[in-house]
């Protein structure tokens, strides 16, 4: 049985069978809703005993808006151009409302004959109660993650119309794409939903339960790389994909329908793989503007005239990877001078391989490095000035479609004019960072703190500290006072703090009447800047008493003879 899951985020789900074939479909609901190209099946039993739904219960509203939200997709995909879905026999497109508990996945679908022409299809999707809890962890409203999930589930059915791949190694081809569908459908593109472009395209495994490519199902799928068909349509139009999907449904694999529908555009797979890793570190897909890949390796370029670290890069086949460049140190202490920067890169036979550099501090545009050879290089500007976030980026993209394991080798030099100063221009807005980012609080926090040791500090009756070790949870000052006498602040840090705080003489004979409010250590934790406390801590301090000093016993007198 091979059924097709629908996951966003890091979900696990299902996996695919080695060779696919279609699933018996569940049986009817208790109730069906009708409308124009859908029949949804809904489940409406509960407990009687106790009147509590049962984990499939649906309501006829809900069965409604899942309809609707179909119905809408469908209108879009039609409007695309696409061949519609092949009917079962009842002209609706079946859907189920369904406990998916046990999968761990939104939804299924499935077709109904074997591959490779195409086939009707069918899918189920978890109950609204099931749904809300995919929804919270993906940061959508039931709303947007039941719209999302339809979507993606409709546009299965169209491209089961046109092809049913016959070996789970082509499914890539159609968690993409749907994804891609599912996107532009909602307007919702997360950016913690793009997949690290160093998993290849076109991986996916053709094992039942295994997941080459990711233990994440979503990235293992290929769903993660969505991104790859939106720049697809935006340069050839939002049906492009029918040309794919009917070279699949002539038998041919993922790889070879796509490439040879891109032929058939004059273009090849492989220069707009190279494109569209440019794309990703550039900004150059809408739906991903703001987004940076991550940097396999980081050089730091310095401020002097220097030979700079060697690279390796490996990358396997349909897959890239980047090397990020930082101008000066980092530190933005030194002068800021002019330098050039050139790059050299090693490439490894067989990658057709078309590396860019670009420059995200504003106003420049991705460059392709010159190829003479195995070898392609380019020399930049550069300086030495502190930029902040903003970097050099050097695409590095392995866009064969049979070479894994490929080295990149990278060298680079920076020349530095000392004789022309520089000022960096104002920085850009730091680029969003690939996956979940957490907002920086902006007010000024004190941190909380805790004391090592029993409730009740005991001194020895010589001394005059009093020693503390303070955890706290951030950088900050602590406020020290023994009764009503300040024992003046300390600084603290996150972690461990070994604190000392030294102890008047009038304080310490206080300290020996055990039942004076003197003896109480109060330690106030304060903000960084001093303008805000935090939760106090206490303990009671007692000194011991001085043990009295033994009188010298007389020593006998001996009488002398006389």
């Amino acid at each position: 049985m091979a059924r097709i899951p629908h996951v966003l985020g890091l979900v696990l789900a299902v996996a695919l069978l080695a060779v696919p074939s279609a699933a018996a479909r569940p049986g009817a609901g208790d109730h069906q809703l009708f409308t124009t190209h859908f029949e949804v099946h809904y489940y409406t039993d509960v407990d009687p005993t106790t009147g509590a739904p049962k984990t499939d219960y649906s309501t006829e509203t809900q069965a409604g808006d899942i309809a609707a939200y179909a119905e809408q997709a469908y209108a879009l995909f039609s409007s695309w151009g696409y061949t519609p879905p092949v009917d079962d026999g009842d002209g609706h497109i079946d859907i189920w409302l369904a406990d998916l508990s046990t999968t761990g996945v939104r939804s299924l679908a499935d077709w109904d004959n074997p591959g490779p022409a195409g086939s009707s299809g069918w899918f189920e999707v978890a109950t609204a109660t099931q749904l809300q809890t995919f929804a919270t962890k993906d940061a959508m409203t039931l709303v947007q993650e039941e719209q999302h999930v339809v979507a993606a589930n409709v546009f299965y059915m169209f491209e089961f119309a046109k092809w049913v791949p016959t070996t789970g190694s082509d499914e890539w081809l159609f968690y993409g794409p749907a994804e891609w569908a599912a996107e532009a459908a909602t307007n919702f593109t997360p950016l913690s939903a793009l997949g690290n472009p160093d998993i290849a395209l076109s991986c996916h495994d053709n094992l039942a339960v295994h997941q080459m490519c990711d233990p994440d199902f979503y990235s293992d799928s290929g769903a993660a790389r969505w991104a790859f068909f939106d720049l697809l349509a935006s340069k050839y139009g939002n049906a492009f994909l029918n040309d794919v999907l009917t070279n699949g449904g002539a038998g041919q694999t993922g790889t070879t329908a796509l490439a040879n529908a891109l032929a058939a555009k004059g273009t090849s797979l492989a220069n707009v793989f190279d494109e569209y890793a440019a794309d990703l570190m550039d900004g150059g897909i809408a739906a991903v503007a703001n987004a940076r890949p991550p940097a396999n390796t980081a050089v730091v370029t310095g401020t002097k005239s220097a030979t700079l670290a060697t690279a390796n890069v490996p990358a396997n086949h349909l897959s890239a990877r980047y090397v990020a460049f930082q101008r000066g140190d980092g530190s933005g202490t030194n002068a800021c001078f002019a330098a050039t920067l050139a790059i050299n890169v090693a490439i490894p036979s067989g990658t057709s391989s078309q590396p860019y550099f670009y420059w995200d501090g504003g106003g420049a545009s991705p460059q392709a490095l010159t190829i003479s050879g195995n070898t392609a290089s380019i020399t930049v500007p550069w300086d030495t000035c502190n930029w902040g976030a903003a970097r050099g980026w050097l695409s590095l993209p392995n866009a064969s479609t049979t070479v894994d394991g490929a080295m990149f080798t990278v060298t680079s030099s920076v020349t530095v004019d000392t004789n022309t100063q520089l000022n960096a221009s104002s920085a850009p807005p730091p680029a969003t960072v690939w996956g979940t980012t957490v907002a920086v609080p902006t007010a000024d926090v004190p941190p909380s703190i805790d004391v090592f040791g029993p409730e009740l500090v005991r001194l020895d009756s010589t001394a005059t500290t009093i020693r503390l070790i303070v955890d706290s949870t951030g950088p900050g000052t602590v406020d020290a006072t023994l009764g009503s006498v300040a024992l003046g602040a300390r600084e603290l840090r996150a972690g461990n703090n070994d604190l000392r705080f030294s102890v008047p003489k009038g304080v310490l004979t206080a300290l020996r009447r055990s039942a004076s409010a003197a003896n109480l250590l109060t330690l106030t934790p304060m903000s960084p800047n001093g303008s805000a406390a935090g939760a106090p801590v206490t303990r009671q301090v007692v000194i011991a008493v001085a043990k009295a000093k033994a009188k010298a016993k007389a020593k006998a007198q001996v009488k002398k003879k006389k």
